[in-house]
């Protein structure tokens, strides 16, 4: 064969595998392809592989004076590094989390380079010899790799429509559970390179492959178990949660019905009053009554109106409940609450909804805690926007915060023992493409602003 149609054929099985891998791990997330993305995957890939070619060339070979690279080694760098270029494309072009992109792009590597690679052996072994080595490179190479993208692109089809990523992103809720699902991961895709290690003289047959695809499925079937496993619990911790925050939520409307029914008593006190100036033809004490009623009226009952009518401002429920429970705590510490959602919060944000929750819980109970002793008072503004949403939490404060300190990891105005919370707010912002937070002192308010962008 000539070396053009060899390094043709070298870099046809190195684009198929690239595709594959790019259609299995966005079915894994449940993303539909982003085709910028998937070119410059492909070019990355491709080019990143003939570089290890290079590289084991010039450092092993000239090393060692060995004319035959270990192809285990190759296996192991390559899916390595072509594993986390994946993960780092889907973090920009998703705006998830990097772990949970480089967990997907692992696994997605595993199922994809273990098929092709035992496919690839089982037709070298079992095809017959051909006198033309082009229709031999055809049978043992272009069809293996095309029918591993056909599986690839049926795979991604079917985990898109399952909703299996809705169980897979369950098991990053958790750092811990993430970092155990990425090990895990990442020791699935090393099996078949280390096997071939161990045992370099085992000849590839239909047991050969049966218990490779077999170990796919078992993979498959370990992290959907144990993603089921955690969603089920996540599930029940939610329920939990929405259940004493609806509970908190009824607590206000019973407190917001006492204080009708309170000012319903007051005021027909008050206009008895009004009824015997209006016989006297006392104008200007009806005027004086009006201006106390309305005063008297927005003190009782205009800011927690204006509580009730930002809530159902919210749309996204989990959050309603959460800013609910929030409010109902701050009435208990007796800190006075202002809410501000002038106009409906949407659902289709730019973090998912646990980091949002936590993010607003974070900054909800910074803001309870640095609250004025005296007169605290503490303001929580959402504003949608076009292209993001806006929320800031502002605290009035006894003693004016150190600036430069709130930004050291764990620094905290709680005493010891605390100072995480700031540190995992950050984190959280962070994992984010767009998200920016600030803070800053104004008019005696510290004052913490996060913007998110819209998807």
């Amino acid at each position: 064969m000539s070396l053009a149609f060899r390094i043709f054929t070298v870099c046809y099985t190195f684009l198929f595998t690239a595709l594959s891998l790019f259609y299995i791990t966005t079915g894994i997330l449940g993303k539909k392809v982003r085709w910028g993305y998937l070119a410059a995957f492909c070019g990355s890939a491709v080019l990143l592989q003939w570089l290890v070619i290079l590289g084991q060339i010039l450092f092993y070979v000239e090393e060692t004076g060995q004319d035959i690279i270990p192809l285990p080694f190759y296996d192991i760098v390559c899916y390595t590094l072509t594993a986390l270029v994946l993960g780092w494309m889907m973090y920009r072009a998703f705006c998830l989390p990097l772990l949970h992109t480089v967990t997907a792009s692992v696994l997605g590597t595993f199922i994809i380079l273990t098929a092709g690679s035992v496919m690839s052996q089982a037709v070298d072994a079992y095809s017959p010899l051909f006198d033309r080595q082009h229709f031999l490179a055809f049978v043992r190479l272009y069809i293996p790799y095309t029918l591993c993208f056909a599986v690839a692109w049926v795979a991604a089809f079917i985990l898109r429509r399952s909703e299996f990523h809705r169980y897979f992103s369950a098991l990053f809720r958790s750092r811990a559970r993430g970092i155990l699902t990425l090990l895990v991961s990442y020791i699935l895709m090393c099996t078949l390179p280390v096997l071939q290690l161990i045992s370099p003289d085992t000849a590839p047959d239909v047991g050969y492959a049966m218990f490779f695809f077999a170990l796919i499925v078992a993979g498959l079937f370990l992290i959907q178990f144990a993603a089921m496993y955690a969603a089920g619990q996540d599930k029940i911790k939610a329920q939990e949660e929405t259940i004493l925050q609806q509970q908190a939520h009824m607590a206000l409307l019973e407190e917001l019905q006492q204080e009708i029914r309170a000012f319903r008593h007051d005021f027909t006190n008050l206009f008895s009053g009004l009824t015997l100036q209006a016989q006297e033809g006392d104008l200007e004490g009806i005027q004086e009554f009006m201006r106390k009623t309305s005063s008297y009226f927005d003190e009782k009952l205009g800011s927690e109106i204006a509580q009730m009518d930002g809530l159902n401002n919210i749309q996204m429920y989990p959050l309603r409940s959460l800013l609910t429970s929030k409010l109902a705590k701050m009435r208990q510490m007796q800190i006075k609450a202002v809410l501000e959602v002038l106009y409906p919060v949407r659902t289709e944000q730019g973090m998912d909804m646990e980091d949002l929750l936590r993010a607003a819980g974070i900054l909800l109970d910074n803001a309870m805690e640095a609250a004025s002793r005296k007169e605290g008072l503490v303001r929580v503004v959402l504003l949608q926007e076009e292209k993001e949403l806006y929320l800031a939490v502002a605290n009035n404060y006894d003693t004016a915060p150190d600036m430069a300190a709130l930004n050291r990891k764990g620094y905290t105005t709680k005493g010891s023992g605390h100072g995480t919370g700031l540190s995992s707010y950050r984190r959280i912002v962070s994992r984010y493409r767009g998200c920016a937070m600030r803070t800053y002192l104004k008019e005696n308010m510290l004052v913490q602003e996060l913007h998110i962008p819209v998807r």
